[in-house]
This record gives C-alpha cells, structure tokens and sequence, in this order.
C-alpha cells in the first residue's frame, strides 16, 4: 500500500474497526488489513493511514485510549525537567520515546492521562512554571534545538514547551530557563561569542533558504533579528566554508503552494527519501492563519522534483 502507514495492530477485528471508525469521523481515511488465518487465528489485524495523517491519527488514537500527549522534544533532558516540575505538582505523566525516520526531530513525547489536561494547561501556559523565565520563542524546531545545545554546553538547564494548533502541527517552541540563569541565558543569546554573522536578510523566507542550504552542507546556522533584519550566524570556524557555499548556492524555486501544513511535510518527506533538498516557507500568520505555505526545491531538481510528488 504505497503512501499508506500502519499505525497499530490488534488481535481482535472490533478493536480496529473502532478506531477506523473515530478517525474517520474525523476525517481521516483508514483502511484495515486483516492478515488472520481463519482456521488458526494466527498473524494480525493492521490499522492503516495515509502517511501525511500519521500524527494526527496517533494522537487522536491515543486521546482514544485514555491519553493526551502535551510535549515533545528531539532532546530528552529538557522533557525530563518538565515531567519533574509535573510530578512536584502531582501530576502523573508517561514518557514515550518515538522513532521515525520522517520525524526524526521528534523523538521524546508526554503524555497525561485525559482527566489532567486541565490541571497541565497552566504548567503548559507557563502561568504554573515557578522559578522558571521565558527566554525565547521559536517557529522553528531546528532552530530550537541549536538554542538548546547552546544552553546546555554553558551548563543552563531547559524546559521546552512545544505548542500545537488545533490540526496537531508545531506554533512554536518555547524555552525556559531557570530564574537565577536568565541574565547568563540571555547574555549567551544576544552575543552568541562562538559564532560570525556571514550574511543578512530583508525577510524570512531567503534567510530559511539559506539556512536550510547550510544544513545540507552539514552547517549549524542560527537565523536572528536585529535592528530589522534577519542575520545570519554559524560558528566562528566555519565561516569561511558557509561564506563559499553561500556564494555557489543553487537557486531556490517554488515548487507548489499549500493551506495544508501536513501535505507539504509529506511531500517533503517524499523529496527527502528520493535525495532531492527541499524546504518548508510557512508565511502563516499564526494568529489569523493566514498566508500560503509554500514548497521549495533547487531549480536545477524543480522538473524532477515536480513528478515525485505528482505520482505521489
């Protein structure tokens, strides 16, 4: 079944055929595969989705069964410290640790049971976070994570608070740090001294380009707004090489607009397996949702680019 996932097996047709029926009452097409031996009732009964209603699907299920995921973050430590500042408060969690090769920046998820989600939502809001200071707000989880590491080898510990929208796809990623580290945090963000800006931008859909050109290349790039325009950092003893693939960069050409953010993960994921480098634009506006999210790939892939995702 291509472009199809299983999500869950069962020993039993009425376990999947209830889930069936709640995610399609949510609009999401699923399919069961029975895979039974009618004489020996031996082998499984798979629950499928399309590919790009896999998170959503899961944390629907998972609702389902009696838990409500309320963060997730690539590292585990930052997760650790929040399910700790929980359980200080009585507030059982379970941690769960997923693998996948399409959101590999994804791996460590919280989950509560359904009767808490309402005593989490202030811890979540940062309302019940004692001794704990916002430090910064991300749209993006790699940038984040490059935050993170940056923190961590200066010895500031984190929380990550991950915020989603209704349809299950990432805001913003919060990060906190403790009341007597901020004026270091801070300090360490505003000067980043281990890093050179290399280049700026007048908006942020050309310096996402660059950073993701970077990424490619193996380079830590951190995107920052200062004085109205969008700089571009990496670290001091890479500058020179960012510089040169800056210089030589393939240009970046749209390749299809989307209202879906799903559909456009998905599609990516599909460049990402073929080897074809792509990247997200979301020009949303959070508040209003308005905008297009938009697709891009290097010209010189665009036509190839172009039929992966039309077979798809």
């Amino acid at each position: 079944m291509k472009n199809w996932l299983k999500i869950q097996s069962f020993e039993r047709y009425h376990q999947a055929e209830l889930r069936k029926n709640i995610l399609n009452r949510n609009e999401i097409n699923a399919v069961i595969l029975d895979e039974k031996d009618s004489l020996f009732l031996l082998g499984n009964i798979d629950l499928y989705v399309e590919e790009f209603n896999e998170k959503k699907a899961r944390a629907l299920i998972d609702e389902f069964e009696g838990l409500t995921k309320i963060n997730s973050f690539v590292d585990l430590k930052p997760i650790l410290l929040f399910q700790k500042i929980l359980l200080e408060a009585d507030i059982h969690t379970v941690l769960k640790r997923k693998e996948s090769n399409k959101y590999i920046l994804d791996n460590y998820e919280l989950y509560v049971e359904n009767k808490d989600v309402e005593k989490v939502i202030p811890y979540l809001t940062g309302k019940d976070l004692k001794g704990w200071r916002n430090l910064l707000i991300s749209s993006k989880l790699r940038q984040a994570k490059y935050f993170v590491d940056l923190l961590a080898e200066n010895l500031i510990n984190v929380v990550v608070i991950k915020k989603k929208d209704s349809d299950y796809h990432m805001e913003a990623v919060i990060i906190y740090v403790k009341d007597e580290d901020i004026e270091k945090a801070e300090k360490i963000v505003r000067e980043l001294t281990a890093f050179e800006v290399i280049k700026d931008f007048d908006n942020l859909s050309s310096a996402e380009k660059a950073e993701e050109t970077l990424f490619l290349h193996n380079i830590k790039a951190i995107i920052k707004k200062e004085k109205g325009r969008l700089k571009l950092f990496v670290e001091k003893n890479q500058a020179k090489e960012a510089e040169e693939i800056l210089a030589n960069e393939t240009e970046w050409t749209l390749l299809k607009s989307y209202s879906n953010i799903a559909k456009a993960m998905f599609h990516k994921s599909i460049l990402d397996e073929s080897g074809i480098p792509s990247v997200i634009i979301n020009d949303k506006d959070t508040t209003f949702l308005l905008g297009e999210i938009e697709l891009y790939t290097e010209k010189d892939r665009f036509e190839a680019a172009q039929k992966i995702i039309a077979n798809v």
